[in-house]
């Protein structure tokens, strides 16, 4: 498929979890298949809310730009289920 692969991350609004914190886990991994992830064509979506969203938010960005990755981020002002219709080519973003 030319279209290529997506991943998702998304999530409502955590009571108790720090997203920041979870997603240390997932910069880790992205981290490490950052080639697989470009040679692979792999884009990733992400929209979360909760506790310290604003600084997990602020990681991934920080992380694409390093990385040069594909990496769309959006917070609570963006529906939860927004970024699937963009990530499966469905609608275009708002530029």
């Amino acid at each position: 498929d030319d279209r290529g692969k997506v991943l998702i991350v998304g999530g409502g609004i955590a009571n108790f979890t720090d997203v920041a914190a979870t997603f240390k886990g997932l910069i880790l991994a992205i981290r490490s298949f950052a080639d697989e992830i470009r040679s692979n064509g792999i884009k990733i979506y992400v929209r979360r809310a909760g506790p310290n969203y604003q600084e997990g938010l602020r990681m991934m960005k920080q992380l694409a730009v390093e990385l040069a990755l594909p990496i769309k981020v959006w917070g609570p002002e963006t529906d939860a289920v927004a970024c699937v219709p963009l990530a499966l080519g469905l609608a275009e973003e708002d530029s």
